[in-house]
């Protein structure tokens, strides 16, 4: 049962539990609460922390800390470390730990190892995972197929993503679903406000699910899969840039056989010019073309870091290139260059108003290349195109040899 408080435009409501009902006795002191619709700008330093309900009112909104729940209902509040004080008798996102207990990565060298020291445990770490055998298998086939190679006669490009079952159906999916789903996250409440800016809560688990190529995949490792794989002697180490996940892996491979396909020697994730840059390759006359994956994050940081290092490598006499997740990340990343103030980046168009289809917006791009504009992309595509225009054109022939054999 809950009781609405008067905040107007706002559903923060009293929330009381079995035996603290309004009917029940006492009621707990200080009162749980929460705001069931909260709003994208929160936590409004009008509202929060709650006053004459959390005991450490007044206080700054940068040292609240959200705490939510899905019952009875998804809702979240942000609160004071005093408040959870008192409604828990201790903080329980404040651990004391004797000095001697920290692992020695965290010890200071000047350190005496006695007395306490306060630590906030990080909330991405979740529950550690038992590897299990049928766990430790569909790990080993999943860095296989990571890198190139097949799995249970499946590949990852030819067989354009296989399927959950034809990768891991014969092993025990009860006992995969580890891999898949955090037994401590609260599902509800992520799905509830997880599109909100101040939502950071993840789920610690190490598969997630991907849209690739316009098909739902279901093993796409996670930093924290990816760092396992990594770092345990039972599987393979994943070829590739440990930061990026499978649509970017995709999106590589598939652009390494075209380039070959198209006569071209090909290197990824090669040192070019004081680069890592994710492809590159030479035509018959030795141009060099540099071509970078960019896939949907708001790391916009990272998107023009892009674009500088392409405008380098271009001042260097090397072609640069974009390959895209989808379409819509293309003219996102392309309308952010333009209005960047900090990027040299003008489309002699404008910005984009639209999406145009690929082949439209291509010529568009290399228009602006050639032009008399700083632009310096001289070519795009995307990875559903790159599909399309290599093993999913049932006019060309991809060289077994070229498919298989390619070391990307």
């Amino acid at each position: 049962m809950t009781t609405s408080l008067d905040y107007p435009d706002r559903d923060i409501r009293l929330i009381y539990l079995g035996g603290d009902s309004m009917f029940d006795g006492p009621y707990m002191e200080p009162r749980l609460f929460g705001d069931f619709s909260p709003t994208d700008d929160d936590p409004d330093p009008d509202v929060w922390p709650l006053e004459g309900y959390d005991p450490g009112h007044p206080a700054d909104v940068d040292d609240l800390i959200l705490w939510g729940n899905s019952f009875p209902a998804p809702h979240a509040a942000w609160v004071t470390e005093e408040y959870l004080q008192s409604v828990y008798g201790y903080n329980p996102r404040r651990q004391t730990l004797d000095v001697e207990e920290l692992p020695p990565w965290e010890q200071s060298d000047t350190a005496k190892y006695e007395g306490t020291v306060d630590v906030v445990p990080g909330g991405a770490a979740g529950r550690q995972m038992r590897l299990t055998h049928d766990r430790r298998v569909a790990l080993e086939r999943l860095g296989r197929l990571w890198n190139g190679e097949r799995v249970r006669g499946h590949h990852l490009l030819r067989d354009k993503l296989p399927s959950w079952t034809d990768l891991f159906g014969d092993l025990d999916q009860d006992d995969l679903k580890r891999l898949v789903i955090d037994p401590d996250h609260d599902y509800e409440f992520a799905e509830a406000f997880g599109d909100h800016p101040w939502y950071e809560q993840e789920a610690s688990v190490y598969l997630a699910p991907k849209t690739i190529l316009r098909k739902k995949v279901w093993y796409s490792p996670t930093l924290k899969g990816r760092t396992l794989i990594n770092q345990h002697s039972a599987f393979p180490p994943l070829k590739g840039d440990p930061r990026e996940g499978l649509p970017h892996r995709v999106a590589v491979g598939l652009a390494t056989i075209r380039e070959r396909h198209h006569g071209r020697d090909v290197e990824t994730y090669c040192n070019l010019n004081g680069y890592t840059v994710d492809i590159v390759s030479r035509n018959p006359n030795g141009q060099l073309y540099a071509g970078e994956v960019l896939t949907s994050h708001h790391n916009w940081t990272l998107h023009r870091n892009t674009y500088r290092k392409l405008v380098d490598l271009h001042n260097q006499g090397i072609v640069p290139c974009a390959v895209f997740d989808t379409r819509e990340t293309a003219y996102q990343i392309f309308n952010h260059w333009h209005n960047h103030e900090a990027l040299s980046a003008e489309l002699p168009n404008g910005a984009f108003g639209s999406e145009p289809n690929v082949s439209t917006g291509q010529k568009q791009i290399r228009e602006a290349y050639e032009g008399a504009t700083s632009w310096v992309v001289e070519s795009w595509t995307t990875t559903s195109d790159l599909w399309s225009s290599t093993i999913g054109d049932p006019t060309t022939t991809i060289d077994p040899a070229v498919l298989f054999s390619t070391n990307w």
